[in-house]
């Protein structure tokens, strides 16, 4: 017997002993209700693995067969491991290894990153930071290079700004394995030149370029005739019907963004439809740790309709072959020995889950702990914003005393809007006109908030200042470095002391989120690398945020389910009416907008 034989990587030599019975699996699976994904079939079998690798598959017992360990699999359903082709580890505040921590145990054993977030506070430097953070995990985390950083150029100040150069870099970088969403949709058909080297630069190595885009006809045609093959932004069915007539993946996320049930009888109504992924993109940590990740995807559209074998196929094979990672997404000889034991198939009930052959999880727990790594502590002093004042949460008039028209942000979503559907809507924002009184040359605030976005990335340190309808606010004040895509420093408020307590917290805190009232801190978060994520565990930070969402509701500020509005106010992307840290900003006529109107 080779003394490789059972080493973590199997020689070749090895592995095909292994399959033929002449030398003992490293570990059998026996007893199990094998899900196979390419015919559809639920039978009896056995897995041997050998290092890291399945070896093979057999029908009934294996009881001739001899492993090193034997592992009885109590009939449980056998399917790959899930694969997640989309996502932001940063939005659920939590650093790669806890992420790990959190997602394992659900059944999630391979990631492809986009972390644009904390690339937008560091730049490479924050990609580099988070591939080193992925190492040597049993959770295997790949990264697709930020393609828009910052959402806007010129429009906001955000940590870095990455070039095609950059882009370039990344993908000579090990672990990194394609070009993440190209946001900049406008950009690549309009042909311009920063964008289109970047879609070059992918598209001279081969590698996953991912979409994002709201476009429709000719205009859709030629953003994947540019190379885009897949993307996440689908809130009707009708509109990822057309992008996938196209040929582009349409990849769906669940249950807080779309109507699951909508989406999975389109699906029905079409004749063996394929090339649709399910994936997450953003879950923040309350959710994470009350729901679950992909496992709730999957649950969510299984429990619509949609055929259990199809909700496997999307989330395992379907993402494999997407990102080119072609030694996973089936359980099958030479593979990854990445596999998870359900008890249920319809209700995707995770019992065990194994990584690299490795038994990692049983019961909703960890096996064993995962090895926690720091960040540098330059990642965790990068809120750098200078003495502030009353006088920054208060708005001087042109008048002294006297009725003064104002430029103000609309929330436009029902304020209980709770719908998965509703998120889209909760963000959308307009300018509207409203009549405001000066006093003493100071604006009166009324029934309307006022919204600052302070720079904090040490670049000069602007700040621009507005006023809010619709907010919900009855009293005190918010402040967060998680402000959508560049990640200044937001604060939201009535009264100018809290919104002072509140940003002084958060930047005393090296970012997070804070909510302050009568001027009391009454919940907070410490979210120190990159203002973004905690090096604590899931259920410190989901137990924090938990508390910031109560202390929102508590002043009255809107909140939604997948994510409070807040994190968005900043985002000069989504229509209609923004602020950045450069002043208000019209997203549909791209351009400034004064407070004060004519």
């Amino acid at each position: 017997m080779s003394s490789l034989a059972s080493s973590k990587h199997p020689s070749l030599e090895d592995l095909i002993k292994a399959a033929r019975g002449l030398i003992p699996a490293d570990l059998l699976i026996e007893n199990v209700s094998y899900v196979n994904l390419l015919t559809g079939e639920i039978y009896r079998a056995s897995i041997g693995v050998l290092g890291d690798r399945v070896a093979y598959v057999i029908e009934g017992d294996a009881d001739r067969l001899k492993a090193r360990r034997r592992f009885d699999g109590k009939g449980l359903y056998a399917v790959p491991g899930l694969i997640d082709s989309h996502l932001h580890i940063e939005s659920s505040m939590l650093t790669p290894p806890r992420f790990a921590e959190a997602v394992l145990p659900r059944g999630v054993t391979t990631v492809a990153i986009d972390p644009h977030e904390i690339a937008n506070v560091l730049g490479k430097k924050g990609v580099k930071y988070m591939l080193e953070a992925s190492r040597g995990l049993p959770l295997k985390i790949y990264v697709l290079a930020p393609t828009c950083v910052p959402s806007l150029p010129g429009k906001e100040t955000s940590g870095a700004e990455l070039t095609a150069d950059d882009i370039e870099e990344m993908l000579s970088w090990k672990g990194v394995i394609g070009l993440a969403e190209v946001m900049d949709f406008s950009g690549v058909i309009n042909l311009d030149p920063k964008m289109i080297e970047i879609v070059k630069a992918g598209r001279r190595r081969g590698v996953v370029i991912d979409g994002h885009c709201f476009l429709k006809g000719l205009d859709l045609n030629a953003y994947v005739a540019a190379g885009m093959e897949a993307d996440h932004e689908n809130f009707s069915f009708e509109d990822a019907l057309e992008k996938l007539r196209l040929g582009m993946l349409i990849k769906l996320r669940a249950p807080y963004l779309l109507d699951v049930r909508e989406f999975v009888n389109g699906l029905k109504s079409l004749r063996s439809p394929i090339g649709f992924l399910l994936v997450t993109d953003d879950i923040l940590p309350d959710n994470l740790k009350r729901d679950g990740h992909l496992d709730n995807v999957v649950r969510s559209f299984i429990e619509a309709g949609l055929d259990p074998i199809e909700a496997l196929r999307a989330s395992t094979l379907y993402p494999a072959i997407h990102l080119r990672l072609y030694d996973r997404g089936l359980i099958a000889p030479g593979r990854l020995a990445d596999i998870i034991l359900l008890r249920s198939l319809e209700g995707f009930e995770v019992e065990h889950v194994f990584a690299d052959g490795d038994l990692v999880a049983s019961g909703g727990k960890l096996v064993k702990p995962i090895p926690i790594s720091s960040f540098p502590e330059d990642a965790k002093k990068t809120v750098k914003v200078g003495r502030l004042s009353l006088e920054d949460f208060k708005i001087r008039a042109p008048i002294k005393r006297g009725k003064i028209k104002v430029r103000v942000i609309e929330l436009l979503g029902a304020e209980e809007a709770e719908g998965a559907e509703s998120f889209s809507q909760s963000i959308l924002t307009r300018f509207s006109i409203e009549e405001v009184e000066a006093r003493e040359g100071w604006l009166d605030l009324g029934d309307l908030a006022l919204i600052a976005v302070i720079e904090r990335h040490g670049k000069g340190g602007g700040m621009a200042k507005g006023l809010l309808k619709g907010s919900g606010l009855r009293e005190g004040a918010a402040a967060s470095t998680v402000a959508h895509d560049s990640h200044n420093l937001i604060v939201v408020g009535k009264d100018p002391k809290d919104m002072l307590s509140a940003a002084n917290k958060v930047i005393e805190m090296q970012g997070g989120v804070a909510v302050a009232r009568k001027g009391e801190i009454i919940a907070s978060l410490p979210l120190p690398v990159a203002g973004l994520m905690s090096e604590e565990p899931l259920e410190e930070v989901a137990e924090g945020f938990e508390k910031v969402r109560k202390a929102f509701r508590s002043i009255g500020l809107r909140d939604h389910p997948y994510s409070p509005p807040l994190f968005f106010l900043a985002l000069p992307v989504i229509p209609e009416a923004k602020i950045t840290d450069k002043g208000l900003y019209s997203v549909l006529e791209q351009k400034f907008v004064s407070l004060f109107a004519e």
